[in-house]
């Protein structure tokens, strides 16, 4: 983590050194003297990251470095910030500075940046010195960098298959047969079957058991399990291989050279249905180094991965789905606890009745994964069986699977120190937020980018390479999906509360964040670079300007006191947090994130308008009325979200400055609003969200949107108070061919036609229609869009009786909502309609009737839901002969 931090450091300084040359220039020399020194310390702090876990004297070195960094950082930003706001003060203030350079103000400024760059460097040469003085010369050369955990877990691992303990097994017997299916059922051909999941989820039990059946052994005639782990020699596995595969002894395979071992080895496999597990991979090289031996003979052999790493499984096997692991249910839990307990301990036959109650309460800490059960398990078995004992281990659960290392944690966090130094910030920050939290991607990805952990990819927008490394820590295991958009992409997010856990000790370590809890002196003690709260009040001490972000999680109103002390704050998070007035000290705060989304604030401090580097400003369910005119002067504002639940007046300047706006939502059209007053000027736009009476300024609002090249989203809701449903329709001059980014449209209200096909975005891949009222059939249209995927027609989108999907329309649709649809009555579905749908939602569509074969024909139908749907129909869609077809839910109307 320190070498992030540090890299980190040496981009902002460079960043800094161009952008605020005039203001660096009389002490560039000194800022780049301390850029040079970190930038060769950032050579051994890779290696020192790994080592300092079991060497005390690297531990402080590597802390020492850290802090080092941060006053840096903080010494060169609170210079900055001082001179901005000196150029803030106005333009007689400005000229005043120029005819006079040597003012007072900025003598101190930087007479104060000198002292702290003297004291930096002096602590520059200590930490150089300390190397040798604590005999830690030896960093960055490279050796042994394994733990106890990971030795013992190998050692375990390399005869696991053999050993004699019987491994308990539960929740897993649908995994079993599922897999045992693939092994003997699956294609002739070679496949790579892969398990992956968390650490600790039981990947490497679940491969043993399956490699232990019986039917597996009948079936193969050559099986060997090898284990891999993070720091695998390629020559090894092959000696390995040859010594299980072939039975070559020791001395034999000594005398073999690499090539010799690889012509060896397929040869022999040529004349036989191998089975071979490789277990814990943990890089895409492994398979690389050794997939030249394994012939496909075409005769049902096949290769078993454990790993904790999606594209390590698809990059072996892209043709064959990894197999996922999911965490035990709270039943299957207990019985894997019950299972783990050693009653002979306490001499006992079986468990008492009383532990069932509070032992389910025990597992429920351990949430699912059976490494933690297994090791609150033994923790019970040494233990007198009392219920004052068993409630001890309830109430220490998670202290106590931390006490241990190499039985839990330490296994967890050799997935962490794997992750590339750019991950690591980002996986931390999970830890800020509260146990069992549901986490937006949209809000963490902008929390990424204002943090600055995300780094330019050549054109890509810093919130595109966020995303992807999101998802990156999903297919690490690192992290779990909460809930999918219907396009696939993540909407909510998850952690593990162990992971969790491991999150808060290594961002404590690193003085990363800390979480207040009531005590502002031992929130402080450790100098945190970040704070989480949940008790209402702003922590504030002497050291609290180092802060760079503040994130409250307490419904109650915070006292938001004395904000000026935290003056390099980047992120003010208080979303869902009602406060009645925002302090005005926000505007001499260094914002890029300001959230303010379900406060319900009516009004913003004037001293917003100096927050020159805010990038995000979130006011969705706030009261803010009028929308105040200088947050279109704000330059740098990326993401700007209004209240759509409410009108808010809207009235940009005609010199509106938000070239860098990429997102803004919930703009209402109306009499006392016009897009040609400023609105027009905004042509960066992605995302775009508006609602009104549209269709008043239809020329204007048409060229505007004619204009955004760069769409990728647009929402327009024609909502009026008028019942007239011609004020509340969607303009007709819209034309969206030209716009080839554009893949998701939103259209609610009155459209007196569908747009022909070739009016709609090119790549479209989501479309919803609500309230359009037509009358003529869309599916005869929308069937032809080639990419669509996702379809919703909600809320009288179509009013006419009868809708038809015919043979090789809809060709991408994977998922298709129909709701309150209340005129239709039939619905014909011709053979080879809709070829790839998965996904089916009927909600209130009450007359409706599917000809002539019902849901017969689409055959990939994976889940049906119905709301308020009559139960005759249910009865029908059912029919399918009592095969297992698709799953049908109740769901209620939305």
């Amino acid at each position: 983590m320190a070498e992030y931090i540090v890299s980190l450091v040496i981009e902002n300084i460079a960043s800094h050194m161009v952008d605020e040359a005039v203001s660096l220039a009389r002490v560039r020399d000194r800022v780049e003297w301390i850029r040079g020194e970190l930038r060769r310390m950032l050579c051994f702090l890779q290696d020192a990251d790994t080592k300092q876990d079991g060497d005390e004297r690297v531990r402080n070195w590597v802390a020492d470095i850290r802090e080092v960094a941060y006053d840096t950082e903080d010494a060169i930003d609170s210079y900055i910030l001082k001179m901005m706001r000196r150029k803030e003060k106005g333009p007689i203030i400005i000229k005043f500075f120029k005819r006079y350079p040597f003012c007072f103000d900025e003598f101190m400024a930087r007479y104060k940046l000198n002292k702290q760059i003297n004291s930096i460097k002096m602590k520059i040469l200590d930490v150089s010195s300390s190397r040798s003085t604590y005999g830690i010369e030896n960093i960055g050369k490279g050796g042994e960098r394994t733990c106890f955990a990971v030795n013992s877990l190998r050692e375990s691992r390399r005869s696991y298959p053999h050993s004699s303990e019987e491994e308990i097994i539960v929740g897993t017997k649908k995994d079993i047969n599922i897999l045992e299916d693939q092994l003997i059922n699956g294609d002739l051909r070679l496949a790579i079957i892969s398990i992956i999941g968390m650490a600790g989820l039981g990947k490497t039990t679940l491969a043993k058991k399956i490699y232990c059946s019986s039917n597996v052994k009948r079936y193969f005639d050559s099986c060997a399990w090898i284990y891999v782990s993070q720091e695998y020699k390629a020559g090894e596995l092959l000696r390995d291989l040859c010594k299980k595969v072939m039975g070559l002894s020791k001395e034999d395979i000594e005398k073999m050279h690499r090539e010799d071992m690889e012509e060896e080895l397929s040869s022999f496999l040529q004349q036989r249905r191998y089975l071979v597990v490789f277990d814990d991979i943990w890089n895409k090289k492994v398979w690389d180094d050794l997939k030249a031996v394994f012939p496909d003979m075409k005769n049902g052999s096949r290769i078993i991965l454990t790993t904790r790493f999606r594209d390590v499984a698809l990059h072996a096997d892209p043709r064959t789905r990894p197999h996922e692991l999911c965490l035990l249910s709270d039943e299957d839990s207990w019985k894997l606890l019950c299972g783990k307990i050693c009653l002979e301990w306490n001499g006992m036959a079986s468990l008492p009745a009383w532990t069932e109650e509070i032992g389910k309460e025990i597992v429920k800490k351990c949430r699912g994964l059976p490494l933690a059960i297994v090791v609150l398990g033994g923790l019970l078995s040494r233990r007198e069986a009392t219920f004052e004992e068993w409630l001890k281990v309830l109430q220490s659960a998670h202290w106590q699977l931390l006490q241990d290392p190499a039985q839990c944690i330490d296994i967890l966090a050799l997935s962490y120190h794997d992750l590339p130094h750019y991950l690591k910030p980002c996986f931390l920050y999970f830890g800020l937020f509260p146990e069992d939290f549901e986490i937006s991607a949209r809000r963490l990805i902008l929390l990424w980018v204002a943090e600055g952990f995300v780094q330019p990819r050549g054109q890509e927008s810093l919130e595109d390479v966020a995303e992807d490394y999101l998802e990156e820590l999903v297919g690490r295991s690192m992290v779990q999906v909460a809930a999918k958009k219907f396009n696939g992409r993540i909407k909510t997010i998850r952690i593990h509360d162990l992971l969790r856990e491991l999150a808060i000790k290594k961002g404590k370590e690193d003085h990363f964040f800390d979480i207040f809890h009531g005590d502002v002196r031992d929130c402080f003690l450790t100098r945190p670079r970040r704070l989480s709260t949940t008790f209402g009040i702003t922590p504030i001490t002497r050291n609290s300007s180092r802060v760079r972000s503040l994130l409250f999680f307490d419904n109650s109103e915070p006292r938001l006191k004395d904000l000026k002390k935290l003056k390099l704050l980047r992120v003010l998070d208080l979303e869902s947090v009602h406060i009645g007035l925002l302090d005005s000290d926000v505007g001499n705060l260094h914002l890029r994130y300001l959230g303010l989304g379900g406060t319900w604030l009516k009004r913003l401090p004037p001293s917003v308008c100096n927050l020159m580097n805010l990038q995000t400003l979130d006011l969705r369910s706030t009261l803010v009325e009028p929308i105040p005119v200088f947050i279109w002067k704000l330059p740098d504002l990326r993401h700007l979200y209004f209240n759509e639940d409410v009108e808010m007046i809207v009235k940009p300047p005609k010199d509106v400055s938000l070239f860098d706006l990429q997102s803004l939502q919930g703009i209402c059209i109306g009499k006392t609003s016009s897009v040609e007053l400023g609105l027009d000027r905004l042509t960066s736009l992605k995302h775009l969200s508006l609602f009104g009476y549209l269709i008043l300024q239809e020329e204007a609002l048409s060229r505007w949107i004619f204009n955004l090249k760069g769409l990728k989203s647009l929402k327009l809701d024609a909502r009026t108070v008028y019942n007239d449903i011609t004020r509340a329709a969607i303009p007709g001059l819209m034309n969206f061919s030209s716009h080839v980014r554009l893949n998701k449209l939103y259209l609610g209200g009155f459209m007196q036609k569908l747009f022909d096909v070739q009016d709609f975005p090119p790549n479209l891949t989501e479309l919803t229609l609500h309230d359009s009222l037509s009358m003529e059939d869309p599916m005869e249209t929308l069937e032809k869009l080639p990419s669509l995927r996702v379809l919703k027609l909600k809320h009288s989108a179509y009013v006419g009786k009868q809708m038809v999907c015919s043979n090789g329309g809809f060709p991408q649709l994977q998922f298709l909502k129909l709701s309150f649809l209340i005129s239709v009555r039939t619905w014909r579905i011709e053979e080879g309609a809709m070829a790839n749908l998965k996904v089916l939602h009927i909600v209130d569509c009450k007359r409706l009737m599917i000809v002539p074969r019902g849901l017969w024909p689409v055959t990939s139908l994976k889940s049906l839901k119905l709301g308020y749907m009559p139960h005759d129909f249910e009865m029908k869609v059912r029919d399918r002969k009592g095969e297992n077809w698709y799953r049908i839910e109740q769901v209620l109307p939305v």
